[in-house]
């Protein structure tokens, strides 16, 4: 009898541990185990008992998770597919094979980031940072990648209502991004910033920048930049300096000399209130080398379409751009734009 009841006990708890983990999208490498955590006291057991014996996986319940976590191993973490699973901050630090999946960063008051990643190889997949205010000055941002260097694909996502900007990355990083839409991010969709002599590479498929302010998208240093089949629309204008800005792409680096260094095809920019794209030369490029094709530039509040500036612009350069509303007015600027090129305090 015994022995009966004690078959009986398990058959019943790893029937209600399958019925409980078909609430997510497990990954293969999770072997259908995961350490579920429902609440913020089992979230951080499950971070450090996860990989130990049990699985390198962890499962978030519904409800918003207050802990302060940090990920430095390789490890899952996965939400529910019914988009209940909030988190309020994370930070990944030299860790590998990190993947993040089905949860949320919502209705956030924060001196940082919500997610902040550092010397990591990390993929997100459908994770949504949205409502994220700024607690400094540096403060609510989405996703700052900083530190060492790192690989970190981002797809199927998006990042929201954030007062600072959506995506800032600093250092000489390999950054994908894949489906994502980024819109009314206070200052910046996707901001790039490298001081390093090393080179870093920013590739966007698929995307949507959206009603962000001042610029959709900046560079500055030495990162390369791959655009491809996206839509940067409705830039807002913003006082920076007593300027007025208000640009689709800014990017200002040495690289520009080099071929393929900008490289945007099947793309449209639109309704911007000064310039579509900047190429700022840094007074160090003779040549601007940047590739186009099936570019379409056009707004009914801008200025300019496509400003090549401190270097000269290949002959070849503008050939494919099938749609330049501003292309008399290009060559008539007396001077060049202001750029914002600070580079920002990372927390």
């Amino acid at each position: 009898m015994r022995v009966f009841c004690f078959v009986a006990v398990i058959v019943l708890f790893c029937s209600c541990s399958q019925k409980g983990l078909a609430e997510y999208d497990l990954p293969e490498e999770c072997g259908g185990k995961c350490e579920i955590a429902d609440d913020t006291n089992s979230f951080y057991d499950a971070l450090v008992n996860s990989a130990a014996a049990f699985s390198n996986c962890v499962c978030l319940g519904s409800g918003v998770f207050e802990a302060d976590a940090r990920v430095g191993k390789s490890l899952k973490i996965i939400g529910r597919k019914d988009g209940s699973s909030y988190l309020k901050n994370l930070v990944v630090s030299d860790a590998r094979d990190v993947f993040l999946h089905d949860f949320s960063f919502k209705g956030l008051f924060l001196s940082s980031a919500a997610l902040s990643i550092s010397g990591s190889s990390v993929e997100i997949d459908n994770v949504s940072f949205s409502d994220i205010s700024a607690a400094s000055v540096s403060g609510g941002r989405g996703i700052v990648i900083s530190g060492n260097a790192s690989e970190v694909v981002i797809k199927n996502s998006k990042i929201e209502k954030t007062d600072g900007t959506g995506i800032l990355i600093n250092g000489a990083h390999k950054v994908s991004l894949e489906n994502v839409a980024l819109s009314q991010c206070g200052f910046a969709g996707v901001w790039v910033q490298n001081k390093s002599m090393k080179s870093g590479l920013l590739s966007v498929e698929n995307s949507t920048f959206a009603g962000n302010g001042a610029v959709a998208l900046e560079i500055l240093g030495d990162t390369v930049l791959k655009i491809s089949d996206s839509v940067v629309s409705d830039i807002k204008k913003r006082e920076m300096m007593l300027e007025s800005v208000g640009d689709g792409i800014v990017v200002k680096n040495r690289l520009l000399s080099e071929k393929n260094s900008v490289v945007v095809s099947n793309t449209s920019i639109e309704n911007f209130t000064r310039a579509g794209i900047i190429l700022d030369g840094n007074e160090s490029v003779s040549q601007v080398k940047a590739s186009f094709s099936n570019l379409s530039i056009s707004s009914d509040r801008g200025s300019f379409g496509l400003v090549v500036q401190n270097g000269i612009e290949n002959s070849a350069l503008r050939e494919g751009i099938v749609l330049n509303d501003f292309s008399s007015s290009d060559g008539k600027l007396d001077e060049a734009l202001f750029i914002i090129d600070d580079f920002f305090e990372i927390q």
